[in-house]
């Protein structure tokens, strides 16, 4: 019996389905954004309601709230919370044990939707506190919680254009990148990275790693195969510091490149900062400097 090859293909892919895929992504990411703005700002207005009994003419004083994180990466209130003048005191302490139960209960409903689709949003907005019951936990800062926009603002221009810079993430590796001066958290850029600039990161890293130990340094591995016939790159970063404990699962990250082949190794979390002419941070990033 000998194999026959087919008349025509099994089946097409619409020419269009690159821009598809990508536009159904930034919708996605759009929707976390106004959901995560949403929930923190209700938050915010849950203690407000818990501490004033749902007058929301009353005062009160409370500046900070704290938030454990489950093992489904969902944030939970505990009752505790901080005042303006930094006095730790509880729901309990302050209304009494039922209505704090039922508060906290209310409350749990919209903190439930801080979870890891809406990270970038909660996530600066607190600080790190030590573990609660063998959990992450974090302080709220409820006055800037409170000043979020409800959704976040659109703007009406187009998104601005990647250009040309030189970055750098430890005052000493630099590396070229395409950056969008758009797209920037207190100053600090996302740098895209080419492949061949993805192996120097990865040779640089591990380098690090041996010298400085793998519990302080994120590793960048790129792994090459063929698969029929075709070669393949994938990009693995390694947050060693992550592996024993509950944020095991966190410890590896496969990155997807964008749709001109570039990879975001480290992306905001890194810090990342743009250099100008002279190797100089330019914090923020200002494009015309370059």
């Amino acid at each position: 019996m000998t194999d026959q090859p087919t008349s025509r293909p099994a089946y097409e892919i619409p020419a269009s389905v690159s821009a598809a895929a990508h536009a159904a992504l930034e919708a996605t990411w759009t929707t976390r954004e106004r959901l995560g703005h949403a929930m923190v700002v209700t938050t915010a207005a849950a203690v407000r309601d818990i501490l004033t009994g749902h007058k929301t003419d009353a005062p009160f004083d409370a500046a900070g709230v704290e938030l454990i994180e489950g093992q489904d990466g969902s944030l939970f209130p505990t009752g505790r919370y901080w005042m303006a003048a930094g006095d730790e005191r509880t729901f309990t302490e302050a209304v009494g044990e039922n209505e704090a139960g039922n508060g906290i209960h209310g409350m749990s409903e919209w903190t439930v939707y801080l979870n890891e689709d809406t990270r970038d949003v909660w996530r600066p907005l607190c600080s790190k506190l030590e573990y609660r019951n063998g959990r992450p936990a974090y302080r709220l800062d409820l006055l800037r919680a409170a000043a979020l926009p409800l959704t976040p603002p659109v703007s009406a221009s187009l998104p601005s254009a990647m250009v040309d810079a030189m970055v750098c993430a430890n005052e000493r590796d630099r590396y070229p990148a395409k950056v969008d001066p758009a797209d920037q958290r207190a100053g600090y850029v996302k740098p895209w990275f080419d492949l061949d600039t993805v192996r120097r990161i990865a040779a640089d890293t591990q380098r690090d790693a041996k010298t400085f130990g793998h519990g302080s340094v994120d590793t960048v591995h790129v792994l090459d195969g063929v698969v029929d016939g075709k070669p393949h790159a994938v990009v693995l970063v390694v947050s060693w510091m992550y592996l024993g404990n509950e944020w095991n699962e966190k410890a590896t990250e496969v990155l997807r490149p964008n749709a001109v082949g570039r990879y975001a190794v480290g992306g905001h979390d890194w810090c990342w900062y743009a250099l100008d002419d002279d190797l100089h941070p330019l914090i923020p990033f200002q494009p015309a400097a370059v």
